[in-house]
């Protein structure tokens, strides 16, 4: 099957957004999330203003979108040019290189675990780069990861997480989705895992076949992740 073309993209791409003027919060390959501003569209391109200092050429952005007929989506964006605007944003020319449809339930199932384990900054808005943080893991899959920590997040930062599969430690690079808020003046991260060795993948894959009803979502919010761990 020959790889859809730009404007096939363009075209699934504003099936789901809202259509220009709008807005959608984008999530960085370089780390962080902040507001996308379309305003039009042009051939195969759409122009968009976007915080000068947080975008370049080619950089891939991710929106993820809710239509109440269509369901959920999400939308990749490649820049393929950045021109200066103002001192705080700039104008850029965005093709979509990507649509996917995200079903309602978790991609893949949730293993349980409790575990105490320190998270090193990779991007943060508040935080500077290599900074540790304390972290308590609740659940992981081959795709996502919980935690709770008292250290203030946002969408988008990114993660190294420290996670015990099979008696060692691996690296889990993870990109911050959802903040919630956690009891005691802490809160609950959900994110996406960007980077994991494929053999603590296909360890992870395993251990979730043997545990078929592991990983709900209300498991994860009412703290039955403590029955379980993967400390192996």
């Amino acid at each position: 099957m020959p790889k859809p073309t730009r404007q096939e993209m363009l075209t699934l791409a504003l099936g789901v957004l809202p259509p220009p003027p709008m807005e959608v919060e984008v999530l960085s390959e370089d780390g962080g999330a902040f507001p996308f501003r379309i305003i039009e569209q042009e051939g195969e391109l759409l122009h968009a203003y976007a915080p000068r200092n947080l975008v370049r050429k080619e950089l891939h952005l991710l929106a993820r979108v809710t239509d109440e007929q269509r369901g959920r989506y999400e939308v990749e964006f490649e820049i393929d040019e950045a021109y200066f605007h103002s001192g705080a944003e700039a104008l850029v020319h965005a093709a979509v290189s990507g649509v996917r449809h995200r079903k309602m339930r978790r991609a893949a199932p949730r293993i349980p675990i409790t575990e105490r384990t320190q998270a090193h900054v990779l991007f943060c808005r508040t935080l500077p780069r290599n900074h540790s943080i304390d972290v308590r893991l609740s659940d992981i899959s081959t795709t996502g990861i919980g935690f709770t920590t008292a250290n203030r997040m946002d969408a988008g930062d990114l993660l190294v997480v420290t996670v015990t599969l099979g008696g060692r430690p691996a690296a889990v690079e993870t990109r911050v989705v959802r903040i919630d808020p956690a009891p005691y003046g802490r809160v609950r991260i959900g994110g996406e895992i960007t980077e994991l060795a494929e053999h603590d993948r296909r360890l992870i894959a395993a251990m979730a076949l043997q545990m078929p009803e592991a990983g709900s979502e209300a498991e994860r919010r009412d703290g039955a992740a403590a029955r379980a761990s993967i400390t192996g």
